[in-house]
């Protein structure tokens, strides 16, 4: 099993932070900059990612079982952006003991519902970006942040694309690809709040308010001025809305 690198700070009930197929652990520093106060934040770096091991294996089962492996067992709230919001999901799902609560950032429900051709061409299109993420990583940090973000927050979001390995990258790339979140939505009982962009043009609304609407416990909040990196776009307002929501869980399991 691979073993997680992982981003530790903060003190207080574990809050278990989980980046997208174009990120790493370091994709946080910016949230766990303002919750370590209140929480202990857990940022691994995936399998093929920053400083964690190559993946072992292929699909979802190896990549979760590495995060479970890292929470050995305590039970935490869970925070994931895109790829990482479909692995929160999959947590959920398969091990709901080991999730207090969802925060689910501009998720994606995984792409095995699409027809055999259109998976594979946006299979191709990973693949040519895993092995040239290091030169084009601003071009694509552009297409992920809103319209008219600042160059800072563009370099900001390169600098964390560039920790991507092509093995992690296509690792991800194949499970987003062979995997369908949506019958699971059913059974997840998790309190989750879903959170959104409002520029998000990579998932886009519609998957967060499927979420929405699906889960029987979530609520769903529009981050303004936002793509698909709220977190680092807009880091005062994202983690104020997690903050309020986590610390809401925090006073119903005192009662």
């Amino acid at each position: 099993m691979t073993k997680l690198h992982a981003l530790r700070a903060g003190r207080g009930p574990r809050l278990l932070l989980l980046h997208g197929i174009g990120a790493s652990a370091t994709a946080w520093d910016k949230q766990m900059a303002r919750l370590a106060a209140d929480f202990t934040c857990l940022a691994p770096d995936l399998p093929g990612y920053g400083d964690s091991p190559s993946p072992v294996g292929e699909g979802l089962t190896p990549i979760l079982d590495a995060v479970v492996d890292l929470l050995d067992e305590e039970p935490s709230h869970v925070l994931g952006v895109s790829f990482g919001a479909l692995l929160a999901l999959a947590l959920a799902h398969y091990h709901p003991r080991l999730v207090r609560s969802l925060v689910l950032a501009d998720a994606t429900l995984g792409r095995a519902y699409l027809a055999d051709r259109e998976r594979e061409k946006w299979l191709q299109g990973r693949l040519g970006l895993s092995q040239s993420l290091q030169t084009i990583s601003m071009q694509r940090a552009a297409e992920i942040a809103a319209p008219g973000a600042s160059t800072q927050i563009v370099e900001e979001i390169a600098r964390h694309m560039r920790r991507a390995r092509p093995d992690g990258y296509m690792a991800v790339a194949k499970t987003i690809a062979a995997t369908d979140a949506r019958p699971w939505l059913a059974s997840i009982q998790a309190p989750t709040l879903v959170l959104c962009g409002e520029d998000d043009q990579v998932t886009g609304a519609a998957v967060s308010q499927t979420l929405a609407d699906s889960l029987s416990c979530a609520s769903l909040h529009t981050i303004p001025n936002a793509g698909h990196a709220p977190h680092i776009e807009q880091p005062d307002e994202f983690a104020r809305v997690v903050q309020e929501f986590l610390r809401g869980r925090e006073r119903q399991s005192s009662w």
